[in-house]
């Protein structure tokens, strides 16, 4: 959508001052019931005292809601609000505001024409600086108003992450003569590397990626399970060793040892959170690449309700976890949700009448009430010989990270025939696929169908953004492939991909949800394995008794409208575009 669609109010216009804004917001709040009058007055006097604008105060301390304020502000001004979803920044008004004006003002240029630039703000606080603005960017000036979260989102989108600490650094580089920003100020680099953690965590990011290249640096985030491309700001690349090097000294690694890899760790806290940072440099043909796996200590579990099953599979999932023994197995990829799926399995059946030991590499999550040992191989204590002294201590439920090699297998199904509860995982892309991999190591077919109970194959699709989706039309062919798979329904549905947005950074996506292929063993399919049949006949097995597939599981998704075409393509069969939008 144009930004000619709403009515700007032009620069040079009187517009009303701070003080008689705030007067009139406080007027309308009581008028509309929304704050008492003496909760008004209380919070016009700690606006006052604080030097901060009125509508700001009134958000950061909750007395009402954003969207709520914004709408009174343009009541009392005149200057519309928009959705920065719906808007185009055209390029030319970017490309004429500097760095350092967004970092000083906080401003979105949005459009430039006839002599006038519209700007978006959250705030009075920039309204009451238009002339100064004016004189700066040497035009007359059109508002419109936006949420505050949609400004930071535009900023580092058009601008890049980090810039209020860059601003720092080109500062600092007047005075520094170091190459490539070794030699400038460390707080300085410190700020704005802290500066891209704390967007990578509100970003909900699970790695940041600094990698080296001929032109400087690139930086990326893994966030939902894919590698997105983060801005920089302008001039960031001559900060490139530096900013590595920071990193080294968080991790209190060697800044000197440029040849070899190292790993190391740092504790960091945000918004009240306190994270763990695990780093790992690397030496490449262009300098050192560093990754950060962000890691929260004190993560909440997720309930299996939230996981995404649907009823039946969670009817299912239910059964299974509150089986007296037996194996119960979780398969697929790295990054497929297995770990959170166990957490939550375990969660719910973790009680006072239950003893649970867990065996993982590493520890990633702490749960009250499990005893949960660490791998060694420095000590030589392994799954396989941690798992051996764990049935010894009377266990109930055991968890065991991952099932690799032949001795814990054998010891996993050993326990599930003598009474023992035992969830694993294994690397496979389907379900049915388990149970030939387990045989493959060499556990006895006899020993594997008679000892494992369930197998949840998952993997993770990203959500479709709410605030910028769009419908698409999906040719023939797909629609066939899909009616052909779940039915008829397809024909009457409608689905979405997103645009892109401030709400998504830009992807289209915001969340993920799971896709899960569930076999429950029967007499057939035990028979099955028993007789060594390959996977794709135990997988036709437990379709004709029910299954939907991962793929099945997505289109279900797709016509729910909560994931794309493509995302389900991707995850279940590679990448292909088989739609218009």
């Amino acid at each position: 959508m144009k930004v000619d669609d709403y009515i700007g109010v032009v620069g040079g216009g009187r517009l009303p001052g701070e003080a008689t804004i705030a007067r009139r917001i406080g007027e309308k709040l009581v008028e509309r019931e929304l704050l008492d009058s003496k909760k008004v007055e209380q919070a016009q006097h700690r606006a006052h005292w604080l030097k901060e604008p009125l509508d700001r105060l009134l958000v950061r301390d909750g007395l009402a809601d954003e969207v709520a304020v914004l709408e009174l502000l343009s009541e009392s001004t005149g200057i519309p609000v928009v959705s920065m979803a719906r808007v185009e920044l055209e390029e030319q008004a970017v490309k004429i505001v500097s760095v350092r004006v967004i970092a000083s003002y906080r401003v979105v240029p949005v459009r430039l024409y006839g002599g006038a630039i519209t700007l978006a703000t959250d705030s009075v606080a920039e309204l009451a600086r238009e002339e100064e603005l004016r004189v700066v960017l040497g035009h007359s000036i059109r508002w419109v108003l936006c949420r505050s979260h949609e400004i930071t989102e535009c900023i580092k989108h058009y601008y890049g992450v980090g810039i209020q600490a860059l601003t720092g650094l080109d500062a600092g580089s007047q005075t520094t003569s170091g190459r490539n920003g070794a030699e400038h100020d460390t707080h300085d680099i410190t700020a704005f590397v802290n500066a891209i953690i704390e967007d990578a965590v509100a970003s909900e990011a699970t790695d940041i990626h600094f990698e080296p290249s001929e032109e400087g640096i690139r930086l990326r985030y893994r966030i939902d399970g894919v590698m997105a491309a983060v801005p920089l700001p302008q001039g960031s690349e001559r900060f490139a060793r530096a900013i590595v090097s920071s990193i080294k000294v968080m991790a209190q690694l060697n800044i000197a040892e440029k040849r070899l890899p190292q790993d190391g760790r740092f504790a960091f806290d945000t918004d009240g959170r306190a994270l763990d940072i695990r780093v790992s440099v690397l030496p490449s043909e262009h300098g050192e690449a560093a990754n950060m796996r962000i890691l929260n200590r004190e993560s909440s579990f997720l309930n299996l309700e939230q996981l995404g099953y649907n009823p039946d599979q969670l009817e299912m999932v239910e059964d299974l976890i509150t089986n007296p023994h037996g194996i119960i197995l979780y398969t697929g990829a790295t990054g497929s949700g297995k770990t959170t799926s166990l957490y939550a399995s375990l969660s719910r059946i973790n009680t006072d009448e239950r003893k649970i030991i867990t065996i993982e590499d590493p520890v990633e999550y702490r749960m009250p009430g499990v005893t949960q040992l660490q791998v060694n191989r420095d000590i030589d204590f392994t799954f396989a010989s941690g798992l051996r002294s764990v049935l010894r201590h009377d266990p109930d439920v055991v968890l065991i990270g991952e099932i690799r090699d032949e001795e814990t297998a054998r010891i996993a199904t050993s326990a599930a025939m003598t009474g023992h509860l035992v969830f694993s995982t294994l690397h496979t892309n389907d379900s049915a696929s388990a149970a030939t991999r387990l045989i493959e190591m060499g556990v006895p077919p006899y020993l594997v169908a008679s000892s494992v109970e369930g197998i949840i194959a998952q993997q993770l699709v990203r959500r479709v953004c709410p605030s910028c989706r769009e419908a698409v039309t999906v040719e023939r062919p797909l629609i066939e492939q899909m009616v052909r798979s779940i039915g008829e329904k397809v024909r009457e549905s409608t689905m979405y991909r997103g645009t892109g947005c401030p709400d998504c950074r830009f992807t289209g996506y915001h969340g993920r949800i799971g896709l899960f292929e569930m076999i429950v063993m029967d007499d057939k399919i035990r028979a099955l394995i028993v007789e060594r049949a390959p996977s794709g006949r135990i997988l036709e097995c437990a379709i004709e008794t029910g299954l939907l597939t991962l793929r099945q599981c997505g289109w279900h998704r797709v016509l729910a409208g909560e994931t794309s075409i493509d995302e389900v393509l991707r995850v279940t069969a590679g990448p292909g575009r088989h739609w218009r939008g």
